[in-house]
């Protein structure tokens, strides 16, 4: 059973359930040593058009105005718990390349970043990770993934297979192609040459079940399975809580015995490298 999480969210990106509070309570009574919490961080509407910003949900994640009542729920929760768990500050964020003093700022106010990638810009275009990837379009995921590796301001790529979601290759079809074989072993090469974290990530399995047919959209196992034969490669199993029930669920008893089938070598704890 896993003892710690470095990728939870609370109620201040507006579609996830329960205070900071919650979710350490919850790890606590699991008898976790550490939990990260890494709420969505703002993203700004300048970043991009009206439309795209709709499309890519942008409108779901934290606001401004939000940051200091989601610092003083860590705070609060770190005086209560100091003495029972290890409370780090984060945010799971994107990576706009041009926006790269955002991020920076956003990085000087927390332990540590997640860098998730749920869109790209790709040829003056803004891409959803979720819905518009294809055997094109998938440079623009990779790109974005790397320079945000290489940017030196994330500890972690969360859910890096989830180009894999409703991934099209040349025929349509959803295929585990030429294109995204290239695409994982370069992301993979990166993050260990970053000294990067790749996340197994457990809520997949709950998006599995609502946008799929019941089949992992992801972790998508061809990309686990190249990713095995790199030794050098560390990997976290990530719950990517929504509510604090999902900090050791159905999910993740499953993430971690797909983890051991594999014989992936999954770090226990996190180091804060970025």
């Amino acid at each position: 059973m896993i003892k710690s999480n470095y990728h939870t969210h609370a109620l201040y990106c507006n579609h996830a359930e329960g205070y900071v509070k919650d979710y350490v309570k919850k790890a606590v009574e699991l008898n976790f040593i550490e939990i990260g919490i890494t709420d969505h961080a703002p993203i700004l509407e300048r970043f991009m058009t009206k439309e795209e910003y709709e499309n890519n949900w942008c409108y779901q994640n934290m606001k401004l105005d939000t940051l200091p009542i989601y610092f003083k729920d860590i705070e609060e929760s770190k005086e209560l718990y100091q003495d029972k768990i290890s409370i780090l500050s984060g945010f799971e964020s994107e990576y706009l390349e041009e926006e790269l003093d955002f991020y920076k700022e956003l990085r000087s106010k927390v332990d540590y970043l997640n860098l998730g990638v749920h869109y790209f810009r790709y040829n003056g275009k803004v891409y959803n990770s979720y819905s518009e990837v294809d055997y094109k379009s998938i440079e623009g995921y990779v790109e974005t993934a790397i320079k945000g590796m290489e940017s030196g301001l994330f500890n972690t790529l969360v859910h890096p297979d989830l180009f894999m979601f409703s991934y099209k290759n040349i025929n349509g079809e959803r295929k585990f192609d030429d294109a995204a074989i290239s695409a994982s072993k370069r992301i993979i090469e990166s993050a260990i040459k970053n000294n990067i974290y790749l996340e197994v990530n457990a809520n997949g399995l709950k998006n599995s079940t609502i946008w799929g047919d019941g089949s992992w959209l992801y972790p998508f196992i061809d990309f686990w399975l190249i990713a095995r034969s790199y030794k050098d490669l560390k990997i976290l199993i990530g719950c990517d809580a929504h509510k604090p029930e999902a900090l050791y669920n159905e999910h993740v008893v499953s993430v971690e015995k797909f983890c051991d089938e594999l014989g992936l070598n999954i770090c226990g704890k996190m180091e804060i490298n970025h």
